[in-house]
């Protein structure tokens, strides 16, 4: 028997329950916070190299526009004569050096991208095309007698041929040397590895963004997942407590008001409860059934006595019981008239009637010489035509002369639906009733209202 409960008290514990899903949560969330701290790392990686790209496109667009700015401010010095256009030429060379800017901007930003190698290629371009532009702004001075030669043409010096020829020659060869096809071709060298820094820059972050984006999709993805499964485990969590607490807690209610013993249901921890509860509750019921006979039994009648009745009442759910008071109507004249030994077997023959007429659940008291009560446990609904056809079955029973005992009859009060008073006051109603019964001829049972409050007590019993 005892494996047989430990058996039965076995299940699942809700705390064991409760910390694993805890847990699980736990991990849960800290694995798409991580997920979510490397998916904005992964956006701000994308914004980022969306940013390099930027900048490094400005740096090689600089480089071009710088060369370009050479280019136009030595060709008008050949065309126009006009020193400032020269003077422009070094200050973009010597002073703003937008070309070298751009080259520091890369080398700080992509050290060692193919993009940077191709930007320098199109610097050493770009500087031989100014060894160029050099001598023929050399030229263009001499051929105008100029004396003050900026320091970068000092270093230049002009062919003994070259040197030779009439200023006319000397501006024509200079402006031949920043027009012909050799120079173009060299400015177009410079604009196709601009171009080439261009797509090189283009394709790398193109690669980068996508590879970026597809790890955040991935990552974004993941979140949804986790986010799914914590919503999972939330809801598992929900229904294992409804599942393993409250419904048991709730059912446990139900046989408790009832007076049964708990299913061994739920957690373990409930189901560990339920059997201690059972165990206390068999070990009640058996004291209440191994009472001694005389101490809780009337020895006549083999009901309840008054201290069996006492006992009973300190128990009671006074909510769903109905107390029943009963005495035996004229029961003095019978002891009078044919004595004591037969008024004995007239108690014997009340108690046999009440104990047909009642459930096995109810509890029937002597509590005093022809004084019964019964306590109708576990009531629902209005019990009220269910107990007015008990007592005139019983009545009908004791009016019954074939045992050769006198006929008799009861009269009955009855109290209910007293949720919230003690058994004293349910007693109390239910003697106010009876003594209404008692007044009004006898024979019956009467309900007690509070319209019985007022009513004068007209005989005794």
């Amino acid at each position: 028997m005892q494996t047989t409960e430990a058996r039965k008290e076995k299940g699942l514990s809700l705390k064991t329950a409760s910390i694993l899903m805890m847990t699980v949560s736990l991990v849960i969330t800290v694995v798409l916070l991580f997920t979510g701290i490397r998916t904005f790392h992964s956006f701000r990686d994308m914004e980022k190299s969306t940013h390099n790209y930027i900048s490094m496109e400005e740096a090689a667009s600089e480089l071009m526009s710088a060369s370009d700015y050479l280019t136009d401010e030595v060709q008008c010095y050949m065309v126009m004569g006009d020193r400032s256009h020269m003077e422009n030429y070094f200050t973009e060379a010597e002073v703003t050096r937008r070309r070298e800017h751009a080259i520091s901007v890369m080398e700080k930003t992509l050290p060692d991208s193919p993009a940077l190698t191709q930007l320098k290629e199109g610097m050493t371009e770009s500087l031989s095309l100014m060894e160029r532009e050099y001598y023929a702004m050399r030229l263009m001075l001499s051929a105008l007698n100029e004396s003050d030669i900026p320091e970068a043409l000092e270093k230049v010096t002009l062919t003994e041929n070259d040197r030779a020829k009439s200023p006319e020659e000397k501006i024509a060869l200079a402006q031949q040397m920043v027009h012909d096809s050799v120079y173009y071709e060299q400015k177009n060298r410079i604009r196709t590895n601009m171009a080439d820094c261009v797509n090189t820059l283009k394709s790398g972050t193109y690669g980068a963004q996508q590879e970026m984006e597809n790890r955040a999709n991935r990552q974004l993805v993941w979140m949804v997942i986790l986010v799914f499964i914590q919503s999972a485990a939330m809801i598992a969590m929900m229904w294992l407590t409804t599942h393993l607490g409250v419904n048991p807690v709730l059912r446990a209610v139900d046989h408790i008001k009832k007076d049964q013993k708990l299913p061994i249901i739920g957690a373990s921890e409930f189901r560990y409860l339920a059997g201690t509860y059972n165990v206390m509750y068999n070990a009640y019921k058996k004291s209440i059934e191994n009472l001694s006979f005389k101490a809780s039994h009337d020895e006549l009648t083999g009901v309840y006595n008054r201290a069996g009745y006492d006992l009973i009442k300190s128990s009671l759910d006074t909510e769903s019981t109905a107390m029943l008071l009963f005495d035996a109507d004229q029961f003095k004249n019978i002891n009078d008239r044919f004595g004591h030994e037969l008024g004995d077997r007239v108690l014997k023959k009340i108690a046999d009637a009440l104990k047909r007429n009642f459930r096995s659940d109810d509890y029937i008291c002597r509590i005093g010489g022809d004084e019964f009560v019964v306590f109708m446990v576990h009531t629902t609904g209005t019990p009220k035509q269910l107990i007015t056809r008990k007592v005139v079955s019983i009545n009908r029973t004791l009016a019954d002369g074939k045992d050769d005992l006198p006929p008799i009859t009861l009269s009955a009060g009855v109290s209910y639906r007293t949720a919230g008073k003690d058994p004293e006051e349910m007693f109390r109603q239910a003697d106010i009733a009876l003594y209404y019964v008692k007044d009004h001829g006898r024979d019956g049972c009467c309900f007690y209202s509070d319209a019985l409050k007022g009513k004068t007590k007209l005989q005794s019993r």
